[in-house]
């Protein structure tokens, strides 16, 4: 098992044996998290594997944080992650679709589960769409640049000043086509 963590294993033989693993995962290994997520620390995972209804299931736990940045302010964000979540182990789309409304479900396909890509789903779902400071948290103004002098106000640049008059025929800044004023 490379860092501690299983890749795959074959679905009937968990949820018969109702096995359980618990591990730490980087956030690197979760595969289709953004990059720009970051951990300081791997996320711990517990899957507790069983059966229900006649079909597979699992509990998955996730807990950690995670590093982002808020979309208000644009300054570092901490999201904390506690997600349980009972999913549905399916090995084709039409399985899921018989599935009572409700089921969350994950496909496992050919029977085989890729336990990183169910986990990475879990943290997908349990991040926010737009990832924000509490109101009132952070200030609506981004940080300044870096280098920059926040007090000097940057010049204003207007690069479509003058689109009105080109529009119409007329030059820029009162002068006819020829340059003339």
């Amino acid at each position: 098992m490379p860092g501690g963590w299983p890749k795959s294993r074959d679905v009937r033989q968990l949820t018969e044996s109702r096995a359980r693993f618990e591990f730490d995962i980087p956030v690197a290994e979760l595969p289709g998290v953004s990059s720009e997520l970051s951990a300081a620390a791997p996320l711990h995972v517990r899957l507790d594997f069983g059966r229900e209804q006649g079909m597979g299931v699992v509990q998955v736990a996730v807990r950690g944080s995670l590093g982002a940045t808020c979309q208000r302010c644009m300054r570092p964000l901490a999201l904390q992650l506690d997600t349980d979540s009972r999913v549905a182990l399916v090995t084709s789309e039409a399985e899921a679709a018989a599935l009572p409304e409700a089921w969350e479900t994950f496909l496992a396909a050919d029977g085989v589960l890729d336990f990183p890509a169910l986990i990475a789903e879990e943290v997908l779902l349990a991040l926010p769409i737009v990832p924000l400071h509490d109101a009132g948290a952070c200030s609506a103004a981004p940080p300044p640049p870096p280098g920059g002098n926040a007090q000097e106000p940057a010049a204003t640049t207007r690069p479509f000043a003058d689109l009105k008059a080109l529009l119409e025929g007329g030059a820029p800044g009162g002068r006819d086509g020829n340059g003339q004023s």
